[in-house]
């Protein structure tokens, strides 16, 4: 999806108030599966998102903070999603030392640890320059967040326990902690990040 269908999407859902949790999930993961999973790509879809949700509000009235709630609790299950599939790939790829280096893996744990902080980065920079209708309660439940913590980002830490669990079995944690980060490692690792995530996707579409 281009930055203009995503804000369009978004703000379309979020003026017609209807189902804007699982609309925003699935645009979020929809934008992230065509192989765009590097933190950069994702923290592109969250801004686009965010951005087309405050759009979306100056149409309403007293409802704009529960709309805004529902949305970052859309992002929030779709990162839930990307964690999902970035741990999945890392279990994938990790016996394959020919074609994923020490270096691909560990930019990829420190990818997925990261997700948390891309999600309250990028709210905290819309927040901080949104419109008078929309920056007030984006900053309210940024708040929440940094107190209370987000889903994904507990489940990081659950995924992120197994998988260096799992690596330290098979050797291969030390040297992934040891290893330096190429610049050009991660772009292979994205496409099979977002191919997994395509198919987590189907798999919850087929069961709704």
């Amino acid at each position: 999806m281009t930055t203009k269908e995503t804000q369009n999407t978004t703000r379309d859902a979020v003026a017609q108030n209807h189902d804007i949790e699982n609309t925003i999930r699935n645009i979020v993961v929809r934008a992230l599966k065509d192989g765009k999973m590097q933190p950069e790509d994702i923290k592109k879809t969250l801004n686009d998102v965010l951005e087309g949700a405050c759009d979306g509000i100056n149409t309403q009235s007293g409802e704009n903070g529960e709309a805004l709630k529902q949305v970052l609790t859309g992002i929030d299950a779709a990162l839930g999603q990307v964690a999902e599939a970035s741990k999945l790939a890392i279990e994938e790829v990790s016996g394959n030392v020919q074609d994923f280096s020490d270096h691909d893996l560990k930019r990829a744990l420190n990818d997925l640890e990261d997700l948390e902080k891309i999600f309250l980065d990028t709210l905290s920079e819309v927040a901080n320059k949104g419109k008078e209708t929309s920056h007030e309660t984006l900053k309210g439940l940024l708040n929440h967040f940094q107190n209370s913590g987000s889903s994904v980002g507990q489940s990081v830490k659950e995924l992120l326990t197994g998988l260096h669990r799992d690596l330290e079995k098979n050797g291969r944690l030390q040297k992934i902690q040891a290893a330096d980060i190429a610049k050009a490692a991660g772009v292979t690792f994205a496409r099979v990040s977002s191919g997994i995530l395509a198919g987590i996707a189907d798999s919850l579409d087929s069961k709704k």
